[in-house]
């Protein structure tokens, strides 16, 4: 009987990120984030090329049982996890091919000269893409997320992309909408864990289709953060923005035990998670003032869904 173990990568004040093992081989990734007593949401991708269906069934048990105790762990009221099952680098680009899982994710695709997108998961209010190159080479992942006419999201590249390439995926995911209902596009363009280019488009530009990059103009003076809550080892931060009212339009949670701290960010307001860098910046003065520390592994969040992170290492801001 092949064991069936959980390889933790990263753990966050607010979350944990980790491998699924079978037998000592990698079968997929389990993302987990929670607010203790409130919520678990994530995320299981299981990999459809390493995985017999029979196995799969065994692999499913174990990580209800996992999560189950996780969320007794931390007292969670509901849990929202999806479960998607399909190959992470072999997408055969002809119209024959039966894309379909028993969890029904790989729903629709649809390519260019350089590119394929590939819609792994929808639900509610958030898409989830794959894209691959024209060789069928997995190239970068996105999630969007839709307010109505508003679409915002990030596009994480596996390698660091030129001009051109930006574009050409710019154009493609911008072509999976109908720009005719589609009031503002912003796609934030990252490589490595940090932001390359910011997209914004309006109506009237997605009619006529041009792609204007524009980069993050925000400062870290246009920013606030205020100590909230100090725990010992775990400190609460509001974050303001200055001209922006009196409500912070985020929280921050750092856990200061070790000397690579580790937290989240939880914002009111998704587009307010283009700030990150500046805002970000403006956290680690704070953090300066406690202690000595070797870097900061940070995790975007948005209505207790984890939108990106970041990992720094400290440099004195004085």
């Amino acid at each position: 009987m092949r064991n069936i173990e959980i390889r933790p990568n990263l753990r966050t004040a607010g979350g944990e990120f980790s491998d699924i093992m079978m037998g000592g081989k990698f079968a997929g990734s389990l993302t987990l984030v929670y607010r203790e007593g409130d919520r678990v949401a994530g995320s299981v991708q299981l990999e459809k090329g390493s995985l017999k269906p029979a196995n799969k069934q065994r692999v499913e048990s174990y990580l209800k049982d996992y999560i189950q105790s996780f969320i007794h762990a931390v007292q969670a009221e509901t849990c929202d996890v999806v479960v998607t099952f399909s190959r992470y680098d072999n997408i055969v680009t002809t119209a024959e091919e039966d894309y379909e899982s028993k969890n029904e994710v790989l729903t629709e695709d649809r390519e260019s000269a350089e590119y394929k997108l590939v819609m792994v998961n929808e639900k509610r209010n958030r898409i989830d893409y794959q894209v691959y190159d024209n060789k069928g080479k997995w190239i970068a992942e996105a999630v969007f997320r839709t307010d109505h006419a508003h679409i915002s999201g990030d596009v994480r590249w596996v390698f660091e992309p030129d001009d051109e390439e930006v574009e050409n995926m710019t154009e493609l995911l911008v072509s999976d909408f109908d720009e005719e209902i589609v009031d503002t596009f912003i796609i934030n363009h990252k490589f490595d864990g940090e932001l390359i280019e910011t997209v914004e488009l309006t109506h009237d530009d997605l009619l006529d289709t041009p792609v204007e990059v524009i980069g993050d103009t925000a400062e870290e003076e246009d920013f606030n953060v205020i100590l909230a809550r100090d725990d010992g080892e775990v400190l609460t931060y509001e974050i303001y923005q200055q001209n922006a009212g009196k409500l912070p339009i985020g929280t921050a949670t750092v856990n200061i035990k070790h000397r690579r701290l580790t937290g989240f960010i939880d914002f009111r307001d998704h587009p307010d998670v283009n700030d990150a860098g500046a805002i970000t910046s403006a956290l680690m003065k704070e953090l300066d003032k406690e202690r000595d520390y070797d870097g900061l592994n940070l995790s975007l969040m948005f209505k207790n869904e984890l939108i990106d992170e970041l990992f720094i290492d400290n440099e004195p801001v004085h």
